[in-house]
């Protein structure tokens, strides 16, 4: 059982569904013919080959450049007149004074809304105790070099001490 097929009225109605290949009118072209066509052009030293080369019509050229040089006279005399304007223009418009940063709030407002501490105030101590923030006072107006040899001075004394009450 063959499917049937559609009528079709003109041959070309049934090359147009049937998968057979179509007859193309191609003739492939040679040197003769292309010489015909284009004329006998040789290369010249400096020619580009394979592309298409500058668009040579003068009057779109020359439209296009002075609509060119219209625009960069404008511009020119746009800058020219915003120069003037701002030469112009008042100091103070130009140097707005800047509000200030978060930071710059963030110290006013401790300078100005942040108690200070307390000073704790001196209680009476024993002597001993008094003698010891005395060395102490002395201590905080020399460098940690200077802690340090006083530091070393000190326990040499002691270890002499305690070599004399041993006899060593």
């Amino acid at each position: 059982a063959k499917p049937a097929e559609p009528e079709f009225s003109s041959k070309a109605d049934q090359l147009a569904y049937s998968k057979k290949a179509r007859p193309v009118e191609y003739r492939p072209f040679n040197q003769r013919d292309y010489q015909a066509q284009y004329g006998n052009v040789d290369w010249q030293p400096g020619q580009a080959l394979g592309k298409l080369g500058p668009d040579i019509d003068p009057e779109e050229l020359a439209a296009k450049r002075d609509q060119k040089d219209r625009v960069k006279a404008y511009a020119e005399a746009v800058r020219h007149e915003n120069r003037q304007v701002a030469a112009q223009a008042p100091e103070d418009r130009r140097t707005k004074p800047k509000p200030p940063s978060k930071r710059e709030k963030a110290m006013l407002f401790a300078k100005t809304n942040v108690p200070k501490p307390k000073l704790k105030p001196k209680t009476e101590l024993s002597e001993v105790s008094q003698g010891q923030d005395d060395s102490e006072e002395e201590e905080e107006a020399f460098t940690p070099l200077q802690l340090l040899a006083l530091k070393h001075a000190r326990d040499k004394e002691l270890v002499n001490q305690i070599r004399k009450d041993l006899r060593i």
